[in-house]
C-alpha cells in the first residue's frame, strides 16, 4: 500500500496554509466593512492585490488537488484495480476517477 501518512501530513500542511490565504482575505473584507460602518474616509484595498490573493488562493487549492488525486491514483486504485475480481469492475473504478477529473476540470 501506498504510504498515507507522509502524504496526509503534506495536505494538511497545505490546508493550513491555504486557510491562511482565506483568512487573510477576509481580514481585508472586514476591515473595509469596518471602515465604511465608522463613517470614516472610505477604504478601499487594491482591487489588482486582492484579485492576486484569489489567484494564488485557487492555485494553491488546484495544486493541492492534482496532489491528492496523484497519490490516490498511484496507490489505492493500483491496488484497487490490480485486486479487482473481473475487468469490468478494475473498468469501473478507473471510469470513477475519469468522472471526478472531468468535473474539476470545469
Amino acid at each position: 500500500m501506498y504510504p498515507c501518512e507522509a502524504e496526509n501530513k503534506k495536505l494538511l500542511n497545505r490546508i493550513n496554509r491555504i486557510s491562511g490565504q482565506v483568512n487573510g482575505l477576509k481580514k481585508r473584507f472586514e476591515e473595509e466593512i469596518a471602515h465604511a460602518a465608522s463613517g470614516e474616509v472610505p477604504y478601499h484595498s487594491d482591487p489588482y492585490e486582492i484579485i492576486r490573493q484569489m489567484t494564488a488562493i485557487r492555485g494553491a487549492l488546484n495544486g493541492m488537488i492534482h496532489s491528492y488525486v496523484e497519490h490516490y491514483a498511484k496507490g489505492h486504485l493500483v491496488s484497487q484495480i490490480r485486486e479487482a475480481p473481473d475487468e469490468s469492475s478494475a473498468m469501473a473504478q478507473m471510469d470513477a476517477l475519469l468522472e471526478v477529473m472531468k468535473s474539476f476540470g470545469k
